[in-house]
């Protein structure tokens, strides 16, 4: 195995770990998980934008340029090369981490808080306080 082969191994080892460590590090809302074509671009130009500029230009090594990009400038080009190559690194990842995910409505975010349900009333009023101007 040649140098550059050994070199663009080790930098797609690296983009998925980084793909892995984004996706676990949040929270995920409906929403988000819903609409993962958004998501994935999202997760995608984050990851883009912390890239050095060697890593894009590895990124975007083996994928030919197409006729969308005529007439765009040389950074733009890159730009949406290395994010469709990178989009589709996160489209995958997020697939294989979904089909193994598993989604629990039990924690207490989704609880209603119990002061809202008729619970305790506040500290500072009693609820059963006669009213001043009535007298």
């Amino acid at each position: 195995m040649n140098v550059t082969k050994k070199g663009e191994i080790e930098m797609e080892e690296e983009i998925s770990e980084v793909i892995k460590e984004k996706i676990l590090n949040r929270v995920w809302s409906f929403e988000q998980i819903s609409n993962l074509k958004d998501t994935v671009k999202s997760i995608s130009s984050e990851i883009y934008s912390e890239l050095p500029i060697s890593k894009r230009v590895l990124l975007i090594r083996e994928i030919r340029i197409n006729e969308e990009c005529i007439g765009m400038s040389v950074e733009d080009t890159i730009r949406n090369i290395g994010m469709t190559s990178l989009n589709g690194e996160v489209a995958l990842i997020v697939k294989q981490m979904l089909s193994k995910a598993t989604i629990n409505f039990g924690g207490n975010k989704n609880e209603i808080s119990e002061r809202s349900m008729g619970g305790e009333s506040h500290k500072e009023r009693s609820a059963d306080e006669e009213n001043d101007s009535i007298q």
